[in-house]
């Protein structure tokens, strides 16, 4: 039998691996957390290996795979010809460069702290930059095409250039925070200020497809709750970094910002 050893600390971890579970493709007690999971299995896993990849255990010989292995060992036994693509070379170099990109940034994409077990990712500088390339180039892409949606139904007195300068100052201003804070709380505190920017963009996604079916005013209503949802993720975000308690200034400097790109653009 084949165990999947999952992060249960990690909403990502516990949502795909409970689908494996879910859709046939992994039986009930063939997935465990560290918790939980048997020493005589756990013996056989690279600890320092396993916080970074997810490990898969054939506890009957001992073999280990690891992460885009594991998960590809899982499908090819349902689906063999996902795992005959996947072990593809240019294929598998690739998912395994995405693997590394998602299981690298997890901890900052959920921001939740461990409980139990703590199995976070090493601090990898390289995936933690690349993450935040991909973050800015698709928020500063989808704001820009939401420009006439911000200046339609929020800020009426604003023009296209206006936000634009709105938008890249306050990227440049993060940035320099950043540089302020250190290296790891640094990209740590982008980390968290571009999941926040991305959670904004999905959230006005609906709007964005569907924004010639509702009035002005739901519109109006609804930008006002994703405001105060994004207030309230910002909160639980920067307290997860440390933030609020050993880089005050930043979110002195954060709220003033705001104050001032409002009074701009109203």
């Amino acid at each position: 039998m084949k165990t999947l050893i999952y992060d249960n600390e990690c909403p990502l971890c516990v949502a795909y691996t409970g689908a494996f579970v879910k859709t046939g493709l992994l039986e009930k007690k063939g997935r465990k957390n560290f918790s939980e999971v048997d020493n005589a299995i756990l013996c056989n896993v690279d600890t320092a290996r396993m916080h970074n990849e997810i490990p898969l255990v054939e506890t009957e010989t001992g073999k280990v795979w690891y992460g885009i292995d594991a998960l590809l060992e899982v499908l090819g036994a349902k689906l063999p010809f996902i795992k005959t693509i996947g072990k593809l070379t240019a294929v598998n170099w690739l998912l395994k460069k995405l693997y590394k990109l998602v299981s690298y940034n997890r901890k900052v994409i959920v921001a939740v702290s461990a409980k139990g077990y703590d199995c976070s990712p090493d601090f990898n500088v390289r995936y933690r930059i690349f993450f935040l390339l991909i973050g800015l180039v698709f928020n500063s892409w989808f704001f820009t095409l939401n420009i006439p949606l911000f200046i339609r139904n929020v800020f009426p007195a604003a023009d296209a250039l206006t936000m634009q300068a709105a938008h890249f100052s306050l990227v440049a201003i993060n940035i320099c925070m950043a540089v302020m804070l250190g290296q790891k709380r640094g990209l740590e505190y982008l980390g968290q200020v571009n999941m926040l920017a991305l959670l904004t963009m999905l959230l006005i996604l609906p709007f964005k497809c569907l924004s010639g079916l509702f009035s002005q005013q739901l519109v109006q209503l609804y930008f006002g709750a994703v405001f105060f949802f994004i207030a309230g993720e910002y909160i639980r975000r920067m307290k997860y970094a440390s933030i609020f308690r050993t880089g005050k200034f930043v979110v002195l400097v954060n709220i003033i910002c705001l104050c001032i790109l409002l009074m701009i653009l109203s």
